[in-house]
């Protein structure tokens, strides 16, 4: 009888412990998966108990506040983070045990915009920490921005030439249609704001076309020389008001493999401005160089130049050095992007050095 007991007690304990295994091997699994999905994970997680002292972080979290897992475990919240915004929000989701969600905008140790969610912890009923995701939304604000700043251009470059037309045809309408002396000049005042309108409008079209990348690049050889030199010919009476010497330096025998359209756009673009913005008696000169794989072409012109503040945000739509002169001079603030895209859509970049009043140098690469 003994012996049965001890028989059924101890296959009862095997059971048992067969059991538990399987329970830990359960655990391990899951802690694993856990682990896995928290590693993968873009935003950045990071727990906290209830005196603040961090628990875990993700790898992201690391990343976004340059901080090590090792090092932060086990330390104060605001002694391996210093930011006072979320420790903040860590303390009222403690004191209140509810869910706080909030944007932030971090200057140390990265300047970027973050949407923290706090949610509280809990064991058996009481709080027992807080536990932190956060997603870095810098782009989407960014990109925001841009709408924004977009529209209101685009509002207020339709909006001059509009008023101007209106004013115009209001002037007419009350009367100065018969005035001889003037009504074909405001005519021609209508038509020019038009002819600006228009130009505008086409611009937007192309770049909204460029921009959104679903266009065919449609390549061939051909001469660059040749095809500089059928650009200035179509320059040429303003290249005579001004007195303009033009210099194509590009070699004869030079060749690439590109959208002959999409480049001679590119071309027509900076040497327009390289006319529009030169001196009197001033001069272009257009040169190549080998770059490793690529080819540099330089438009050069000597013109009014570009002050340095100004440089990084040449190629921004809308953007203008002198905003009155390029607005008289018929441009609509968007050739530059639109010669930004259309290199890199061929896998190339632009450029600019300039000096203020010793005019600039524009350039793209392209692949050979």
């Amino acid at each position: 009888m003994f012996f049965k007991n001890n028989a059924r007690q101890i296959k009862e304990l095997r059971q048992g412990l067969e059991q538990s295994s399987i329970e830990i091997e359960g655990l391990e699994r899951q802690n694993n998966i856990i682990k896995a999905m928290l590693g993968s994970m873009a935003e950045g997680v990071i727990a906290v108990d209830k005196n603040t002292k961090i628990i875990s972080v993700n790898p992201s979290a690391e990343k976004i506040f340059k901080i090590e897992r090792g090092e932060s475990e086990g330390r104060l919240f605001l002694e391996a983070i210093r930011n006072n915004d979320i420790i903040e929000i860590i303390n009222n989701v403690l004191e209140n045990q509810m869910f706080i969600s909030k944007e932030l905008t971090l200057i140390l140790p990265v300047q970027k915009v973050f949407q923290v969610n706090a949610s509280p912890l809990f064991e058996k009923d009481r709080i027992s920490g807080c536990l932190l995701v956060i997603h870095d939304i810098t782009d989407i604000r960014k990109l925001e921005k841009i709408r924004s700043d977009f529209v209101a251009n685009v509002s207020h470059e339709l909006k001059t030439p509009l008023t101007s037309i209106k004013g115009f045809i209001e002037t007419l309408l009350e009367g100065a249609l018969d005035d001889k002396e003037n009504n074909r000049q405001f005519l021609k005042i209508i038509q020019d704001h038009a002819q600006r309108l228009d130009s505008l409008v086409n611009d937007l079209l192309i770049l909204s076309h460029l921009e959104s990348r679903d266009i065919l690049i449609k390549k061939s050889d051909f001469s660059l020389k040749v095809q500089v030199d059928q650009i200035i010919l179509g320059f040429k009476t303003h290249l005579k008001e001004k007195n303009i010497k033009v210099e194509n330096e590009l070699p004869a025998n030079l060749t690439v493999k590109a959208d002959k359209n999409r480049i001679d756009q590119v071309f027509t673009n900076l040497i327009d401005n390289a006319v529009k913005f030169n001196k009197k008696n001033g001069f272009i000169k257009i040169y190549s160089h080998d770059i490793d794989s690529s080819i540099k072409i330089t438009i050069e012109d000597s013109g009014m130049g570009i002050p340095q503040k100004d440089i990084p945000r040449i190629f921004e739509r809308f953007y203008r050095v002198d905003k009155a002169r390029s607005r008289e001079l018929g441009g609509t603030g968007l050739g530059l992007s639109i010669v930004k895209h259309i290199v890199e859509l061929h896998k190339g970049s632009v450029g600019v050095e300039s000096i203020e009043g010793l005019g600039s140098k524009f350039h793209f690469v392209l692949p050979k």
